[in-house]
């Protein structure tokens, strides 16, 4: 499985999935033009790496400082495929700006609906 590394713009994310180490990671702001497009791949992807993961862990952190209404759709369908898929202990990290109400929020929006998955909530 090929390795993703899509550096950040100004409207999209900066996303890194390194299967081989079981590392993903969403960094930035998230409202691309098509933002269905832009994350069909990175779904499918995760998908096939939970089919055919062998690893102990897989670590995810999500430092999402801004997104749109579409992202939040995306975001739903990322969590579902890593808790439907998930045969390995999933570490996943949610990052909030701790000034910015709404990023909390998200969190527990994302926790309560994926009981299944340990999100944890960290402050910067």
């Amino acid at each position: 499985m090929e390795n993703i590394d899509i550096e950040m713009t100004d409207n999209s994310p900066k996303v890194i999935m390194d299967f081989e180490k079981g590392f993903i990671e969403l960094e930035g702001k998230s409202y691309p033009e098509n933002t269905f497009e832009f994350y069909e791949p990175l779904v499918k992807s995760i998908e096939k790496y939970f089919e055919s993961n062998e690893l102990e862990t897989t670590n995810i952190n999500i430092k999402l400082t801004y997104f749109n209404s579409a992202t939040t759709q995306v975001l739903f369908d990322l969590l579902d495929a890593i808790q439907d898929g998930k045969s390995n202990t999933v570490i996943l990290n949610w990052y909030y700006d701790s000034n910015n109400e709404n990023g909390l929020d998200d969190y527990e929006d994302y926790s309560d609906e994926f009981e299944d998955l340990d999100i944890q909530a960290i402050s910067y």
